[in-house]
């Protein structure tokens, strides 16, 4: 098995293409079929290799099938969205902050 043609982060050997660069030969998008990490061929080796990957970020088949369950993420909040609509009704510029508890 290839590490051009292996996943950087796990070593399995499915990947994807997922897009291609508009310009000729200029970067591919792959994804491994296993742990879903995706990278441009064009990124340095530490994103593209295994042997180059950073040891602390590698996986293997066990680390995945333990892994605890990512969680969804959560629905919009109404009063954020709410809010966000009315300033961009009344033409305003600027929005407020809605990284924060809207509670």
């Amino acid at each position: 098995m290839s590490e051009k043609t292996a996943c950087p982060r796990c070593a399995h050997p499915a990947i994807s293409q997922l897009f291609t660069s508009p310009v000729p030969g200029a970067w591919d998008v792959l994804q491994c079929e296993q742990c879903l990490y995706c990278w441009r061929t064009s990124e340095p080796a530490r994103r593209t290799t295994r042997t180059a990957y950073p040891d602390s970020f590698k996986l293997t088949a066990d680390d995945i099938r333990s892994a605890p369950e990512v969680p969804a993420v959560p629905p919009r909040c109404a009063e954020a969205v709410k809010t966000v609509r009315h300033l961009i009704l009344a033409g305003s510029t600027h929005a407020p902050c809605l990284s924060g508890s809207l509670t």
